[in-house]
């Protein structure tokens, strides 16, 4: 008799092994990129057991479940098309926001305009005119006119011939008015308010605001992120971009331009910050590595588009339009994002997870079961979640503080680098357009390579070439070699650090825990937003000072500071190949001796 129930004993658990594995089957990831079947039913059940019932598995368990739930309802079906086209469209206005100003803020040739001659211009002058401009505007050194001072005793008029000359004056005194060079950019912000002479500095503090009103969205981003979801964050910041796209279009005054690119900044951060903290939890590990290399794509695609529509257009006003379309698209197609399960789940909004999931599941074709998130690992009431705690011990507080240097110095070399191309010798268009071409290709290079290669020493790599091609732009200054040996060592430094920065968003993201990843991310924006502030000014350090070196000073201060902060990166852990942490506790249960992973290691845990 107890023979009998031992072999029924037997029977019933073959016959279940087969369920728990299949089930397990489900949940894990395809590491080789079959289609699953678009009716996938798992036993919850056995959700829990895929990696073991030791006690000692569970956290471990908890998190990759939450992993592999997105295989489950489907990682490459309509929802992932939905995440991707409003990812290009936010990222789009991000990059257009960020960098107009090259062509808008772009100091024409100009002088001094004639008192008294209503026809004063730079170009197309009569062959009187041109002999009243050699009388009457200082030259310099290299032959050309003095930018910022005319003689007095300038009184002309439309009936003046070369017989009724005036003498030339001996005094000089500073203009009011100027005229200028129209070759470049018919109308840009410049021309229009004459930010040039004792006003030239206003062009610094413009793009220095852009810069503040970055630092305010990534304070406030984080925190609004994790309070109220990270879907309203997305609309919000899609509005507000739109309205800014716009409106910056028709400031009148120094005033109104500064406030626009103020908000231009604050909107721009806060829309790329919510959407790239969607994309870090809504995609799996493989993918999140290529989430901002495809930003970079975007980016150098988006500058190849500027550089076309600036040349095309030259009208500051045309071109801040022109630009502004994707806003329109973008706020009519956020409003379909669903909320990240991943926060509603560290918030305890269990069953509003649970819908959010069976709303992904049903756009991509997929049947998961009711209950499917119960099991997930949720916070613990009784402990309120505030920034603090990622600074609890030492270890913490020093992983955070080289993040932070990092930030700022990667910001402050990537916009000024970026800034610096207006000040670049030979032709504007074709300069961003090139560099827009190098950060394309070396960010599609990435994209084959990111998996690959370690985070931290890929980064440091990429920062470490940057700053070296930076410091030698003195070299052709010294052997008086032509000019554009400089544009080209700032051009392939300026594509090298737009490689790095990507990888330091991911790398930032994945060491954040899920309660604190939108505070984590938004504080470290929050603070390359020092490096941004100084990049606007560091960018314009060739047009206050004189020497042979003048002209190439930005990039050596740029290239120098890259290098002393991209060494302390050496000192955090490897992220590539790993789950992402849920909690702060995941984080300080790592043992000290096992934070940093091999290459081995990492290919193994990719597969898990």
């Amino acid at each position: 008799m107890e023979l009998k129930e031992d072999q029924e004993l037997n029977q019933e658990s073959q016959e279940e092994i087969p369920e728990m594995t299949a089930a397990e089957e489900y949940l894990t990831p395809d590491t080789q990129g079959e289609e699953r079947d678009s009716f996938i039913h798992v036993e919850l059940d056995d959700l829990p057991k895929q990696n073991g019932n030791s006690q000692q598995d569970t956290a471990s368990s908890d998190n990759k479940t939450f992993e592999n739930i997105f295989h489950v309802i489907g990682h490459n079906g309509r929802f992932q098309i939905l995440l991707l086209v409003i990812f290009v469209l936010t990222n789009i206005n991000v990059e257009m926001q960020n960098v107009n100003t090259v062509f808008t803020l772009t100091t024409p040739k100009h002088r001094c305009k004639l008192p008294g001659l209503e026809q004063d211009s730079y170009n197309d002058m009569a062959e009187n005119q041109a002999q009243l401009v050699d009388l009457y505007i200082p030259k310099v050194k290299d032959g050309g006119y003095r930018k910022c001072h005319i003689m007095t005793g300038v009184n002309v008029t439309r009936d003046i011939t070369e017989d009724s000359m005036p003498e030339k004056g001996t005094n000089l005194t500073r203009c009011t008015d100027w005229v200028y060079d129209k070759t470049v950019m018919k109308r840009n912000l410049v021309s229009e308010l004459d930010l040039v002479c004792d006003r030239k500095v206003i062009r610094s503090h413009v793009n220095m605001v852009l810069f503040g009103g970055k630092m305010a969205a990534a304070f406030l981003q984080g925190y609004l992120s994790d309070l109220f979801g990270r879907r309203p964050s997305l609309i919000l910041s899609c509005i507000g971009m739109l309205a800014t796209a716009v409106g910056s279009a028709f400031v009148f005054d120094p005033i109104s331009l500064l406030v626009a690119r103020f908000m231009a900044g604050f909107f721009a951060t806060f829309l790329y910050l919510s959407i790239y903290v969607l994309g870090i939890e809504f995609l799996t590990i493989q993918q999140r590595s290529l989430l901002s290399i495809f930003t970079r794509i975007i980016f150098g695609l988006c500058d190849l588009y500027m550089a076309l529509m600036a040349y095309v257009l030259r009208d500051w006003q045309y071109m801040l339009l022109s630009i502004a379309w994707p806003a329109v698209l973008a706020v009519a197609l956020c409003w379909f994002m669903p909320e990240s399960p991943r926060w509603l789940i560290s918030k305890n909004k269990v069953e509003q997870a649970e819908r959010e999931v069976q709303r992904i599941a049903k756009m991509n074709g997929r049947s998961v079961p009711h209950g499917i998130t119960q099991h997930l690992k949720k916070p613990d009431e009784k402990r309120k979640l505030t920034v603090l705690q990622l600074f609890a011990e030492r270890r913490l507080i020093v992983r955070w503080t080289i993040l932070y240097i990092n930030w700022i110095v990667i910001c402050m070399s990537t916009y000024g680098l970026v800034f610096y191309i207006s000040n670049m010798s030979g032709n504007i268009f074709m300069n961003f357009a090139i560099g827009g071409l190098l950060d394309t290709t070396v960010a599609v290079c990435n994209s084959f390579i990111v998996n690959k290669l370690s985070r931290k020493y890929f980064y440091f790599g990429c920062s470490v070439f940057s700053a070296c091609a930076c410091i030698l732009t003195f070299v052709p200054i010294v052997l008086d070699a032509p000019s554009w040996c400089v544009v080209a060592l700032s051009l392939i430094a300026k594509a090298a650090m737009l490689a790095a920065a990507p990888l330091l968003y991911t790398y930032s993201a994945e060491l954040f825990p899920t309660t604190h990843r939108g505070i984590g991310v938004g504080s470290c924006s929050m603070m390359s937003r020092i490096g941004g502030l100084l990049s606007a000014y560091i960018a314009d350090l060739g047009l206050y000072f004189t020497g042979n070196l003048a002209s190439v000073l930005p990039q050596i201060v740029l290239g120098t500071c890259t290098i002393l902060g991209t060494l302390l990166v050496l000192f955090l852990p490897e992220t590539r190949g790993r789950n992402l942490p849920e909690t702060v506790e995941d984080i300080r249960e790592k043992p000290r001796g096992n934070e940093t992973t091999t290459l081995a290691s990492n290919k193994q845990t990719a597969v898990a």
